[in-house]
């Protein structure tokens, strides 16, 4: 599967935004740590959902703060440990 930014910046702001009304309003930008939005199940939900669909494994070292803090950091993060074969070019 090719990995194309815009396509994963669409599908991961779905995903949190169908959580609820409290995210509706989340963008790109949007600072889920600062907001109180990432809780331990929206970070459960945002793992499982990249592993299975993307399938990026992730190891105990990738679940750290800089890389879920906005969607852009987890797009960012999802692009860089995507086979090089599987990245659409910008």
């Amino acid at each position: 599967m090719t990995v194309d930014r815009k396509q994963l910046e669409t599908d991961i702001v779905q995903l949190v935004q169908a959580r609820g009304a409290r995210y509706t309003e989340v963008t790109l930008r949007t600072d889920l740590l600062e907001s109180g939005l990432l809780d331990s199940l929206l970070l459960m939900d945002l793992i499982f959902h990249i592993e299975e669909v993307y399938g990026i494994r992730f190891d105990s070292n990738h679940v750290n703060p800089s890389n879920f803090r906005t969607i852009m950091d987890i797009v960012s993060f999802v692009l860089d440990q995507a086979p090089v074969s599987q990245r659409h070019p910008e």
